[in-house]
């Protein structure tokens, strides 16, 4: 009987505690209530109120929350995903203009002589299969896949390396019109084979020397990049005794070329004369801190390529080609940095790309026609040129090459914030005080009696 007397005694005891403390609870709440300067919540707990106008003002002070709640919310989307603007620049005198890269694939990549002595070399009966293997190789490409005899005596991961071995000494004469100026021609491997370029400063990536060292590193100490300016007047380029034909790759000192690239042919004992104006894009450095799905563009730092060190716009296209490649065959072709376990394509393999050549080259889907999805922003900071003119005349004295500026650009595009974080700030306020009449101060309350006001509250209930 005493054990039952106790039980009740302490639930009974339990109960009042509860209650005292959700009468204290109802008790700060409507504190709170009564002296925020947030509009309309004093309503809620104002003496001698009807039920109905109690419900008036809580759906009023319901409504205005989510008004400014959604305006804020569509104010920080704008923010996050479209803060910038690329404006024009007419000062032509006030900036630098990059030289034009470019980057030279030789039609005829193997050496003759290496060649011949190879086959003779080898151990294959076939002799002629191996040859024609070989030379078909050293050209292909998305667009000629199906072209490649089949032929086994060769590992695929060798590929390359023995494309390496065979290939022609390129040593043609570089003269650059203007004084103090040295440029290399750096070899790279690209999606056409073994090519050569001149001004750019990530070419250096794909050289058959970075890959051998299995090298991951990004190069700071690249060759000085070539400007001119107006005032400079007309400045060439020239590559002299290519001695075979070749397409030539104009681009900006941050790209490289790739299949889909517009090129330039010219054929043996020609001179080609190439005139091209400009077409910058760079970044503010105010733009340049948002981050990438901001200003919706990559430097190359901001690198999330998988094959590369650092990323370009058609770097990353090769990449969504190594993936196409893997999704569909299982493999990616040989002038590609193989990483991983990743497979080499052997013949078939090559083949079996043809049968997606168009998917692979345009990077558009066979069947609905609709663009593959790779998720490539542009360069921030790239330069696009501009063919003016393209002579081409027959030349006696070898295949040269001239290039350069004669006109150029009157403007350049800035892409700078035109909705910063500041202008968020200043929206959610407008927001917040056009419809609950808040201010800093208003949250700061609610902090307040969140923090040491609950504190302060609490231990003096406790101690009565």
């Amino acid at each position: 009987m005493r054990r039952h007397y106790t039980h009740d005694h302490h639930r009974a005891k339990r109960q009042k505690i509860i209650q005292v403390v959700k009468e204290k609870v109802r008790a700060y709440v409507v504190l709170f209530l009564e002296t925020s300067s947030i509009h309309g919540l004093n309503h809620l707990v104002a003496a001698r109120r009807h039920p109905l106008e109690i419900l008036l003002w809580f759906t009023v002070v319901g409504l205005s929350v989510f008004g400014s709640i959604y305006l804020s919310r569509t104010t920080w989307i704008r923010y996050q995903y479209s803060p910038t603007v690329v404006s024009m620049d007419r000062d032509m005198f006030a900036w630098n203009t990059t030289f034009p890269c470019v980057t030279i694939c030789p039609n005829t990549k193997l050496d003759e002589k290496k060649l011949e002595s190879y086959v003779q070399s080898s151990p294959e009966t076939d002799k002629e299969t191996l040859e024609l293997f070989i030379r078909r190789l050293s050209n292909a490409t998305y667009e000629n896949f199906e072209d490649i005899p089949d032929y086994e005596g060769i590992p695929p991961d060798q590929y390359m390396n023995l494309l390496l071995e065979l290939t022609r000494g390129f040593r043609p004469t570089l003269t650059i019109g203007a004084a103090g100026i040295s440029l290399n021609i750096v070899p790279t491997i690209t999606e056409m084979g073994l090519c050569y370029a001149i001004n750019s400063r990530v070419a250096v990536y794909n050289t058959p020397s970075y890959w051998a060292e299995n090298r991951w590193d990004v190069i700071t100490a690249h060759n000085q990049t070539f400007f001119v300016h107006p005032l400079d007047g007309e400045v060439f380029a020239q590559v002299i005794n290519l001695s075979t034909s070749y397409n030539v790759y104009i681009h900006g000192p941050l790209e490289v070329p790739d299949i889909s690239t517009k090129r330039q042919h010219s054929a043996q004992d020609f001179y080609m004369k190439l005139y091209v104006t400009a077409l910058t894009v760079y970044t503010a450095p105010d733009a340049a801190r948002l981050s990438v799905s901001q200003r919706r563009c990559r430097f190359p730092h901001d690198n999330n390529l998988q094959h590369n060190a650092v990323y370009s716009y058609n770097m990353c296209r090769m990449e969504c080609r190594i993936k196409l490649s893997l999704k569909y065959c299982q493999c990616i072709p040989h002038f590609y940095r193989r990483i991983g376990d990743e497979k080499i394509c052997d013949v078939k393999g090559l083949k079996c790309l043809s049968k997606y050549k168009e998917e692979l080259y345009k990077l558009q889907n066979q069947t609905t026609k609709k663009k593959v999805n790779c998720g490539c922003y542009p360069i921030c900071d790239d330069v696009n040129y501009v063919i003016q003119s393209n002579v081409l005349q027959e030349w006696f004295l070898g295949t040269n090459l001239q290039w350069g500026i004669v006109t150029y650009p009157r403007m350049r595009y800035r892409r700078d914030i035109i909705f910063g974080f500041t202008d968020v700030l200043v929206a959610v306020g407008g927001m917040a005080g056009l419809f609950l009449g808040c201010s800093v101060l208003s949250f700061m309350e609610i902090v307040y009696f969140l923090s040491l006001r609950l504190v302060c509250y609490t231990r003096a209930n406790i101690k009565k």
